[in-house]
């Protein structure tokens, strides 16, 4: 799994260069937490809850994730999850901190869609995605 926004589509680089900075901005403390993983990776974290344990964190399997999006042989993620650090420099796992909403509006304006605004299975508050690749 990597954190690394090289990793990124080369479409998705600068806007979440920009997220990272607009939050920054506006008070926020945001960090990555995953931009590509390999299929293999996305399988081990989707049997997690259901074949393995632990809770659910996704709904796709590796081959339906943006996560793993190879572009030329090479990681070109076209999704990244984030997190935010509050005052003290703790990780915030709550998701419907108004926080992450304000973070999720942020990457809205730079175009990229949010998770939280996902209906079903569930809102994916830390994880922002290219537009036209739902």
């Amino acid at each position: 799994m990597s954190r690394d926004i090289n990793d990124l589509h080369p479409d998705l680089q600068q806007p979440c260069m920009d997220f990272l900075n607009q939050c920054k901005d506006a008070g926020l403390k945001p960090f990555i937490i995953f931009t590509w993983r390999s299929p293999a990776e996305q399988d081990r974290l989707y049997a997690q809850g259901r074949t393995e344990p632990g809770p659910i964190v996704t709904n796709l399997k590796g081959n339906q994730s943006l996560h793993c999006f190879m572009l030329n042989g090479e990681p070109a993620s076209k999704a990244f999850d984030f997190g935010l650090e509050d005052e003290n420099n703790r990780y915030i796992t709550d998701g419907t901190d108004p926080r992450y909403t304000q973070s999720g509006h942020i990457g809205e304006s730079l175009g990229l869609i949010w998770g939280g605004r996902f209906i079903h299975p569930r809102p994916d508050y830390d994880h922002l995605q290219l537009k036209g690749n739902t």
